[in-house]
């Protein structure tokens, strides 16, 4: 069987370290991008099976990056999980904020920090048809 491939899309270098760090321990190929711009270049690039993309970066935001990953033939089907601190941040409902957003289809929403085991078997069963 051959190595999933997962694309993070994080601003903060601890948490692509941690993440990438955590999806490397259970078999992954991991690759990281510290913007959205940058993380749409190598979406492009190495079409990973499963995208997870920070919500709140300060130079391409995370759903301005879903809506351009959504908008170009070669990324428009990868699955890609929302990950944000978001919800404990500003005690907001981020589900109904998301609402808005459904045409652009995010595969899943996680918040941070993120439990392990929710993240490895949402990562599995988006990427059960993969390779």
């Amino acid at each position: 069987m051959a190595v999933k491939t997962a694309l993070i899309i994080d601003d903060e270098p601890d948490v692509t370290t941690y993440h990438g760090t955590v999806l490397s321990d259970h078999g992954w190929e991991v690759h990281t991008a510290i913007s959205g711009a940058d993380g749409i270049v190598l979406a492009q690039e190495k079409t990973p099976d499963v995208i997870m993309l920070d919500v709140m970066m300060p130079d391409k935001g995370g759903l301005s990056t879903l809506i351009a990953l959504r908008k170009d033939d070669r990324t428009k089907e990868i699955p890609v999980v929302l990950v944000t601190g978001i919800q404990a941040t500003l005690n907001a409902d981020f589900e109904a904020f998301l609402g808005r957003f459904k045409s652009y289809n995010p595969n899943g929403y996680m918040e941070k920090p993120l439990d392990v085991d929710k993240l490895i078997s949402t990562l599995e069963e988006l990427t059960a048809d993969a390779r």
